[in-house]
């Protein structure tokens, strides 16, 4: 039985109510671990739905082609601003605006970036889709022929003529009906960020 050698009154063993906490084992030693949580409860395990579809987004941005030429960063941000127009008429609604950081550059001597690449394949997928493809052959755009500002500017003139179709606007905002539910997949499905995936749906 522990005592105290100095008022000779007995103490308690450790771990009885009043015990002193035990010292650690040595200089440096650790505390010992108390009752209670452990730490935070652990976070979702990698490799799940949505590391694989962030992957499938990062290989469908990585197929943005090369520019013959730098594009001009002006012509590039004309094509933005009406990408933002049109898919605010196609998607009846004032949807987030597309922006994109060109860090003061004139040209852009790079792919286009993943945050214009990504959503011009959603709406093109999305024009093939509409009302059993009647829109297809049309308004098709194939993102992969951006390549040099001609195609730039063909691109914003097309997604201009899609913003002014009235008829293309209401078949975009309707339901999809069991014609367009027999259409084939786009060619890259999954492929496309949450947000695009439920863009392209919604459009169509």
């Amino acid at each position: 039985m522990p005592i105290d050698p100095v008022t000779g009154e007995r103490l308690p063993y450790p771990g009885e109510p009043g015990a002193a906490p035990m010292p650690p084992a040595g200089p440096g030693a650790a505390p010992m671990p108390g009752p209670g949580p452990m730490g935070p409860p652990p976070g979702p395990m990698p490799g799940g739905p949505e590391d694989e579809a962030m992957a499938r987004v990062a290989d469908l941005a990585s197929q943005a082609p090369q520019p013959k030429k730098p594009y001009s960063v002006k012509a590039l941000q004309t094509l933005i601003g009406q990408m933002n127009d049109t898919i605010d008429e196609l998607g009846g609604g004032d949807l987030p605006d597309l922006e994109v950081d060109f860090g003061g550059e004139k040209r852009w001597d790079q792919p286009l970036p993943p945050d214009l690449f990504v959503p011009l394949v959603a709406l093109s997928e999305a024009v093939k889709l509409v009302a059993g493809g009647e829109f297809a052959e049309k308004y098709a755009f194939d993102p992969l022929e951006i390549v040099d500002d001609v195609q730039v500017r063909k691109a914003t003139a097309q997604l201009r003529r899609m913003a002014k179709d009235k008829k293309l606007v209401e078949a975009m905002q309707a339901p999809m009906g069991p014609e367009d539910a027999e259409l084939p997949p786009p060619p890259a499905p999954g492929a496309l960020p949450p947000e695009d995936e439920e863009l392209a749906a919604g459009l169509a």
